[in-house]
């Protein structure tokens, strides 16, 4: 697929060494695992070190290769038929000894550093690649299927390297049967051909082999990434499972699970030892025909016995060499299943163009970098506001916000309406709420403000520009959200109020004056270690009141001129609700905000009240007008629906 160049950009940024990307490169990811030129993208800013392993390879490799020469020469001396003296003999072997081993530390370590530096830029590249996605890739793909991407899947990627560098593995093993087959056929032009047999033979079981365990493969790894998606909900959703008992079937399908990938294992352990054996006895029989036509031929007087000897110590090494590269080819089946899964699911055109072209905008100035202002950069972004972060942050200070005859369906019910040519101005300043039954497009509402999607039809605007003239790194910084149920980082309670602005150095003094509007304050000093204390994976530690002040400390640092509070308040005790809502009055002072709720306590202040019903506006106006008026809304009022739901 062709991406932006600006997300293509953003894949590559990590690296000073990493080459311009082309805008017209078409990429599964970038870089695509699947071809060769994706390869050498990763492996070019290494040339040097890879040059210096490769020659490290060819020393290893011709003193691995001359020592059954040499053995041969001994052989032929100490029956009487050597003209060169034993000793000096022995010494060409010793130095073979001595040199082997150091220049096979250079290839390991050369090709571990770099395989090391590969797999870090390629994790981060793919990191990158799912944070840029659309939100609907986050709706289609469960979170453990993306986690094992970054482990199980790029951990074998990184293991077909790691595992195969040692002696008679990977190239090294590659480099070994080429050798020694050329070597071979130069001491005897009869007896090569056997071993020559014996390659052929191994080719064949390996491509069955290939053909039979790639669908073994996937599966296996399949299953795994299944494994890893149940754990991850089951540890995340603990209370729920808990609350309803579900203990039991929980742990069912982590057994059924677990039973899955024990038989995918058996069969691939099973076709792997039954594919190794088979090459044994293949290896077995060209040795066993080596030895009785060889044979034959020094007694026959045709070979010498120093030839025999070196023939028999290149068909050990011939032996080794094959069956490590039949591993490394085993290990090379998973490798492929396990780029299949990456790119299968990196494939889709999911990249959040607007998104990925403000961070790698942001990224480039972070070093200094220059903006490229030609056609390339306009692939995607060509009707962006060519204005600075300050204008789109200026104009939601000063104008209002208009929803313009909206119209949305999520992308995975594309055939279900949400919204039906919503209209609606929140105006500047000024605090609209927004009330309806459930399923009348609030929350809706709220995820295309925030621009998680964009409208089917119609747009949304902020002080007469459409809002999809700014990148999405520029609007997020004017919209703060705060959920019912908002979301902490498994740090401290310093870390998660910083996180407001986590682009930029928070002084402690900052966060406490946030944390003190936030009505937070108290009981953060009353905690073991205060605002360095840890909160626990998503605020686990900490009640729902801590845990909504503490994301109305991280809003009020944020300092966004639009604020939106969706059910902010509704999952509260009446203490809590009281410091919560104290904190919130604060927040929305000379903010524009909109305000979705169920409590008529927070309601009915606002300064204007919006009834959603079918997708549309049914009502606007405020409380006293809208009680007056008769209609939806005060029938929720009438019915207390509006107090208590």
């Amino acid at each position: 697929m062709a991406i932006s160049t600006w997300s293509t950009r953003l894949l590559l940024a990590p690296s000073a060494s990493t080459p311009s990307p082309s805008p017209t490169r078409h990429l599964a990811f970038s870089p695509h695992l699947g071809g060769w030129a994706g390869v050498w993208a990763l492996l070019s800013p290494y040339r040097a070190r890879i040059a210096a392993s490769l020659a490290a390879l060819l020393a290893c490799t011709t003193c691995t290769l001359s020592m059954p020469l040499f053995s041969g020469g001994v052989f032929e001396t100490l029956i009487g038929r050597g003209s060169e003296p034993l000793w000096r003999l022995l010494s060409k072997i010793a130095v073979l000894y001595s040199l082997e081993p150091i220049f096979t530390i250079i290839f390991v370590i050369n090709m571990t550093v770099i395989w090391e530096k590969v797999m870090a830029r390629l994790r981060s590249q793919i990191f990158r690649r799912i944070l840029i996605q659309k939100m609907v890739f986050f709706d289609r793909h469960k979170v453990g299927e993306l986690t094992g991407l970054l482990t199980s899947d790029l951990g074998t990627l990184k293991n077909v390297v790691s595992d195969n560098i040692s002696r008679d593995r990977g190239l090294r093993a590659l480099s070994e049967i080429t050798g020694t087959l050329c070597i071979l056929f130069t001491l005897s032009t009869e007896l090569a051909p056997v071993l020559g047999l014996l390659m052929v033979s191994v080719s064949v079981l390996v491509a069955l082999f290939k053909r039979s365990t790639v669908p073994t493969f996937k599966s296996y790894g399949i299953v795994q990434a299944r494994i890893s998606d149940c754990a991850s909900e089951t540890f995340s959703a603990i209370r729920t499972v808990r609350s309803f008992g579900g203990e039991k079937r929980q742990i069912s399908m982590f057994d059924n699970l677990a039973l899955a990938f024990q038989n995918s294992g058996t069969k691939l352990g099973v076709l792997k030892s039954a594919n190794e054996s088979l090459t044994r006895v293949v290896v077995y029989v060209s040795l066993m025909a080596l030895y009785v036509l060889g044979g034959s031929k020094v007694n026959a007087g045709k070979l010498s016995v120093g030839t025999m000897a070196s023939f028999i110590g290149y068909t050990f090494t011939l032996t080794f060499a094959v069956q490590g590269a039949v591993n490394t080819l085993g290990d090379l089946r998973g490798t492929f299943a396990s780029v299949e899964r990456i790119n299968s699911v990196l494939s889709a055109e999911d990249i959040d163009d607007s998104l990925a072209y403000g961070l790698a905008k942001e990224l480039e100035d972070s070093k200094g970098g220059v903006h490229e202002n030609g056609t390339a950069n306009k692939h995607y972004m060509s009707a962006l506001k060519s204005s600075s972060t300050s204008s789109c942050n200026n104009l939601a200070w000063s104008g209002d916000i208009h929803l313009e005859d909206v119209h949305f369906s999520y992308p995975l019910r594309s055939d279900v309406e949400i919204l039906n040519g919503l209209d609606l101005t929140i105006e500047c300043g000024k605090i609209t709420a927004l009330v309806g039954p459930s399923g009348a497009g609030k929350s809706t509402v709220v995820q295309l403000l925030a621009r998680y999607y964009e409208p089917t039809h119609g747009r949304i605007t902020v002080a007469g520009e459409d809002i999809r003239v700014f990148d999405k790194r520029e609007w997020s910084r004017v919209v703060s959200l705060v959920n019912q149920d908002p979301v902490l980082f498994s740090v401290s309670v310093g870390e998660n109020i910083a996180y407001g602005l986590p682009d930029d150095v928070v002084s402690k003094d900052e966060i406490i004056k946030a944390a003190k509007a936030a009505n937070a304050h108290e009981f953060i000093v009353s905690l073991p270690q205060g605002y360095d204390t840890l909160v626990g994976e998503r605020g686990s530690l900490l009640s729902g009141g801590q845990r909504q002040r503490i994301a109305i400390a991280r809003a009020l640092l944020k300092n966004s001129p639009i604020l939106i509070l969706d059910e902010a308040t509704s999952a509260l005790d009446t203490t809590s609700e009281r410091l919560v809502q104290e904190a919130l009055n604060h927040l929305m002072k000379g903010r524009t905000s909109l305000v979705i709720a169920h409590r008529l306590s927070t309601v009915q202040n606002a300064h204007q009240i919006a009834v959603c019903s079918n997708g549309k506006i049914a009502e606007l106006g405020t409380h006293a007008e809208l009680v007056a008026r008769g209609g939806r809304y005060a029938s929720l009022v009438g019915t207390q629906r509006l107090a208590f739901e």
